[in-house]
């Protein structure tokens, strides 16, 4: 039944459902009727602790003593890599706070944060940072991002029995960040699973237990914690495609961390601390970056649902499913949503030019760029999936060709938009892949490899259709093709994941172009995915299932599983 006492804050948070829940509005009745000189006010107590920084009463010393670091120029190199190019991303840390502890390793003075926690979340840092890292050959940093890796795995002390804690949190974060880069999938949905759990538990999803931390700078952390976890479970969840923890009126309930740079937020300051004028901030990227994910997570509820049979015969509910369920979203309202948000980007966001030469506002724009590219592909590629599966029906529509109905026509513009989408997306990392392989101004390399196959595999789609190749052009289409192939090429050194996605790829487009570029109609029907909800559905998207491909076998698949586009089915 769960806890019934309230006077255990180790174990965490209990709501209103629950029996301590209940048992607390019952006392606090009982102490309205009964007033009483010798009774003890009852305060609703939360079991979250008052302030989220550690302090030495909570610190734990490790029996662990000989910790193993890295050379001090190569441990300052990684740290380096990692405040320049994933924190401004990812800011899960306080910076102040973190370089602080950093220094103290090396001068052996007594810390402020557990020394246990501290040092695996420095090695989880240090393996992420690996990942990037310019000065480590690409060939050399997965061995060395797994040596560091496997350093923290043997100083994660969690406990299932015990309740969590801040430091936990945001390690368990960025270990979820690090394991998108390796073929872990099964280890990065389940750490994330834990970072949400554990923050749940401390009550960091509801903004009143956010509002009761003593100082500014606390809930400003606990905001970055929480939309931290909602970051990562959106992102997981549409990668694995897989149904998404947090709910969404969970996940909008606390506010959004301010648009305020930790530089400027002074640590005992308990007023609310704002962005000094004309200076654009880097937390907004993060905050734009979770209104575009939650806008994502709307679509995965309502586009990529169980597909039914029912509306066969009905090509309005068919392209565009007119009886959406409660909760769920039309396309165009999505599409409304997304418009609506690239009006509210700040100028540094949108690659304004009077704020391009700072490099991070650069990055972030491009990033964010990127970002809703991939966003976009996924709020078109149903339809376009759909388009290519349709049938000219006319004993259902005698007077009206399908190919000039109304919602076909809708749907031909739909797949037109999906396909220069993609096209734009493969452009942007083309033109921003350093030729001197370094990792330039663009997401994470394995979020460039995301991007760059799951547009290739909207190119693939687009060129089964005549109409689509009428607006794009298929020279255009080749030379996108061209370009996505040569990007993953140039990151076969960072992952085998780029060499089956190479492979894969190309099998799939011969397999295409083989049928010649006819109109739809005219391509054998065992040649095109037209039941896409059959358990052998690829995951190439709604249409591009395993039918397409019923004489190839991807070797070891299930390897580079986080690769996968979404697939049709979530539940």
């Amino acid at each position: 039944m769960g806890a019934v006492e309230e006077e255990r804050p180790s174990q965490g948070f209990f709501g209103s459902s629950s029996a301590a829940g209940f048992m607390r509005q019952i006392r606090t009745a009982v102490d309205r009727r009964v007033a009483s000189p010798h009774r003890r006010s009852s305060v609703p107590h939360t079991a979250v602790p008052s302030s989220l920084m550690p302090t030495r009463s909570e610190r734990h010393q490790s029996s662990v003593t000989n910790y193993v670091l890295p050379p001090r120029k190569m441990a300052d190199s990684l740290m380096e890599v990692y405040w320049e190019y994933v924190f401004p991303l990812y800011p899960f840390l306080v910076p102040g706070e973190m370089k602080s502890e950093y220094m103290k390793i090396w001068t052996g003075d007594s810390l402020e944060y557990d020394e246990n926690m501290l040092m695996c979340t420095l090695n989880v840092i240090f393996a992420l940072a690996s990942q990037l890292a310019d000065f480590v050959p690409p060939t050399e940093r997965e061995e060395l991002a797994d040596a560091f890796f496997s350093r923290a795995k043997g100083l994660f002390q969690f406990n299932l029995w015990d309740s969590g804690s801040s430091g936990l949190i945001q390690c368990l974060l960025l270990m979820a960040q690090y394991l998108q880069s390796t073929d872990s999938a099964h280890q990065c949905w389940i750490v994330t699973g834990l970072a949400i759990r554990n923050a749940q538990s401390l009550g960091l999803h509801l903004p009143q237990n956010i509002a009761r931390l003593r100082t500014f700078q606390e809930q400003q952390l606990g905001r970055k914690i929480w939309h931290g976890c909602v970051l990562m479970d959106r992102v997981i969840s549409m990668t694995f495609g897989r149904p998404a923890m947090i709910s969404k009126a969970s996940s909008g309930a606390v506010p959004l961390p301010a648009a305020v740079d930790d530089d400027y937020i002074p640590s005992g300051s308990t007023k609310e601390v704002f962005q000094p004028p004309n200076r654009p901030s880097m937390m907004a990227f993060y905050a734009k970056s979770l209104e575009l994910y939650e806008i994502m997570n709307d679509m995965l509820l309502s586009l990529y649902k169980p597909i039914s049979d029912d509306n066969g015969e009905d090509i309005h509910d068919f392209y565009f499913d007119n009886s959406a369920s409660e909760g769920e979203r039309t396309i165009f309202e999505l599409d409304r949503s997304l418009t609506r948000w690239t009006r509210s980007l700040p100028p540094h966001l949108r690659g304004d030019s009077s704020v391009s030469a700072n490099a991070v506002f650069c990055r972030q724009s491009i990033v964010l760029r990127a970002r809703f590219l991939h966003v976009r592909m996924l709020l078109f590629r149903p339809t376009l999936s759909k388009y290519c599966a349709v049938r000219d029906n006319t004993t259902a529509y005698p007077l009206v060709s399908t190919n000039d109905s109304f919602p076909h026509r809708v749907a031909l513009q739909c797949s037109v938009i999906c396909v220069k989408a993609a096209q734009e997306s493969i452009e942007l990392i083309y033109n921003n892949v350093p030729a001197d392989g370094t990792g330039g101004p663009l997401p994470a390399w394995w979020y460039n490899i995301l991007y760059v196959y799951t547009s290739a595999t909207v190119l693939i789609a687009g060129r089964l259709c005549a109409a689509i190749l009428a607006e794009v052009t298929e020279s255009s289409v080749v030379q996108s093709w061209n370009h996505a192939l040569e990007v993953l090429r140039k990151y076969q050194s960072y992952s085998t994941s780029a060499h089956r996605c190479v492979a894969a790829l190309e099998i799939l487009y011969e397999q295409v172009t083989s049928e010649g570029l006819l109109p739809i109609g005219h391509v054998p029907s065992h040649k095109i995915g037209a039941n896409t909800s059959g358990g052998n559905d690829m995951s190439f998207g709604e249409g591009m299932n395993a039918a397409i491909l019923d004489t190839f076998e991807f070797p070891d698949f299930q390897d580079m599983s986080w690769l996968n586009s979404v697939p049709s089915n979530l539940f």
